[in-house]
């Protein structure tokens, strides 16, 4: 058995990223501080961090085709929210804009494409955002700081 381009991370993990550039980046105007990319917060009042913390819950399917087995994987997906204190002296609350910004895009029911990250014309499937897991401020004495975790789930498949 092989895993199909369905069930491979990478393609979770570059279709997560495209999705937050194209919604949180580009249309809200957010800095992300990407997995793998040097980033220096110097100079940045506001910044979102995403990550992928692993997987969460499987449900196995004996046959999702004739020749395909799969199951419904859930990746959870984490945003640290930053905002440092010289902003906040006039808005107290921007942490919070900011993470309502991100939970309109995560929110339960939302669906994003799963690509293949060699051929982005045309999506493989729906991922669909399922749980949040966590949503609440976090004590900081340097930082504004806010913590929303989602739960993704796609059917990943093996022939």
């Amino acid at each position: 058995m092989s895993l199909d381009i369905s069930g491979k991370i990478q393609n979770v993990k570059a279709s997560l990223e495209k999705y937050i550039n194209d919604n949180l980046v580009t249309s809200s105007g957010l800095t992300i501080d990407w997995e793998g990319v040097p980033f220096e917060s110097s100079g940045v009042s506001v910044w979102v961090q995403p990550r992928i913390l692993g997987t969460g819950n499987r449900d196995f399917h004996r046959q999702v085709s004739g020749s395909t087995l799969g199951q419904t994987t859930q990746v959870l997906v984490n945003f640290n929210i930053f905002v440092s204190p010289e902003l906040m002296a006039p808005r107290t609350n921007r942490h919070y804009q900011v993470r309502d910004k991100i939970a309109n895009y995560f929110c339960i029911g939302k669906q994003i494409d799963l690509y293949d990250v060699g051929d982005w014309a045309s999506s493989l499937q729906k991922m669909e955002v399922d749980e949040i897991i966590t949503d609440r401020t976090i004590p900081d004495p340097d930082f504004y700081q806010y913590n929303y975790t989602v739960g993704i789930s796609w059917l990943e498949k093996w022939k």
